[in-house]
């Protein structure tokens, strides 16, 4: 996973993506043959309880995040958090004490599909699976510019 830059994965973190890559192309293939493909939020929160501790924190985009003057708190309902304070992404196991500008709170599979391009941003906070708050809630749109992709 190149785009992750130099970070030693384990085999238990590799997981993670694999399990998003069969999820998020499994349903690019459904989708093409018309044919369903759920995603389920447990499965959701199977891949990233594996993959965020490791591969949402190397994904940030240092030189896009330099600059960034605003806490983010990301907590994917039922599973782990991402907090981005200073331009650093740490997943911690609670929250760590900070007085967030921004919060944002997800669905699993709403998450996933938002961050694989597979579902548009407003569709999810349309329809209640991803929603933003705190003193500062309108820079949420710009945490993904501060991530990574391949």
């Amino acid at each position: 996973m190149p785009w992750y830059g130099e970070v030693p994965f384990t085999p238990a973190t590799v997981t993670g993506p694999m399990l998003s890559e069969t999820l998020v192309h499994g349903l690019d293939v459904a989708r093409g043959a018309r044919l369903p493909w759920p995603i389920g939020d447990d499965e959701t929160r199977l891949v990233t309880g594996r993959s965020m501790p490791t591969t949402m924190a190397a994904a940030l985009d240092p030189v896009r995040a330099r600059g960034a003057s605003i806490a983010f708190d990301l907590a994917i309902k039922g599973g782990p958090r991402l907090a981005v304070v200073d331009g650093t992404a740490t997943v911690p196991r609670d929250a760590p004490p900070c007085a967030y500008d921004c919060r944002i709170v997800a669905a699993p599979t709403a998450f996933l599909l938002v961050s694989f391009r597979r579902t548009p941003i407003w569709k999810a906070v349309a329809s209640g699976r991803m929603r933003a708050g705190g003193r500062k809630p309108w820079p949420a749109m710009r945490l993904g510019q501060l991530i990574a992709g391949p």
